[in-house]
């Protein structure tokens, strides 16, 4: 007897499905699952790995974890946030782990290598080690200025490498009203706003992060 179309395409006798209606779910839950991956990725937390020393001791190099898209959307900007921003280098799209100092319509100085928020010092004890920051001024006499340049105003040359032949005080910074500075809490060997000027609310996707790999550095950072 000749076997139906539906019977040779069973490949278990004891199921009464077919292999068609398994490639069918199995397609289905691949795409479900990419949808929910895609959601969670854009909007909830974002995948990023820490490159470079900008953020240490925070972060540091290497670090794998996620990022609060989300955090963003509901909670907005603070200042002491750690954020995730969007850059444009050599023409592709980067991204920046970093501190969020200045916020919208506020004035950033930096005097004798102190920080100045609209005059008033500004308190950074709680995210920046004391004592790294004070035997980063034993050894080179500073912490938060910049490399002397004859560039001008804030775009000056950033050297990885820590060749300063000479540090200065980076230029008074009025934000305007849709602008955040941003700052490695790592200051001699960080690229942000005393280099490329402030960075706009649009540039920030996501904040705070939870470090996963390595293990031994596993939590929330803030």
């Amino acid at each position: 007897m000749k076997k139906s179309k539906k019977n040779e395409l069973r490949y278990n006798e004891d199921d009464e499905r077919t292999l068609l209606e398994d490639i069918l779910d199995f397609v289905k839950v691949f795409v479900i699952s990419a949808i929910v991956i895609l959601l969670f990725v854009n909007f909830v937390a974002h995948p990023v790995r820490v490159d470079g020393k900008s953020m240490y001791p925070t972060l540091k190099d290497g670090e794998f974890g996620f990022t609060n898209v989300g955090g963003v959307l509901l909670n907005g900007v603070e200042r002491g946030d750690i954020v995730v921003v969007t850059m444009e280098e050599n023409g592709q799209k980067t991204h920046w782990v970093k501190r969020v100092i200045g916020l919208p319509g506020e004035t950033v100085s930096c005097v004798n290598d102190v920080i100045y928020i609209n005059g008033k010092v500004l308190d950074e004890t709680k995210y920046i080690d004391p004592d790294y920051r004070q035997s980063f001024v034993d050894e080179y006499h500073f912490f938060n200025k910049v490399e002397n340049s004859d560039l001008g105003d804030n775009k000056r040359n950033y050297n990885p490498d820590f060749k300063y032949k000479s540090a200065i005080d980076f230029k008074e910074t009025k934000l305007g009203d849709d602008e955040y500075f941003v700052m490695g809490d790592n200051r001699p060997f960080s690229k942000d706003s005393r280099y490329v000027g402030p960075v706009k609310k649009s540039q920030i996707f996501a904040k705070k992060m939870l470090v996963l790999l390595p293990i031994s550095d596993i939590g929330v950072k803030d």
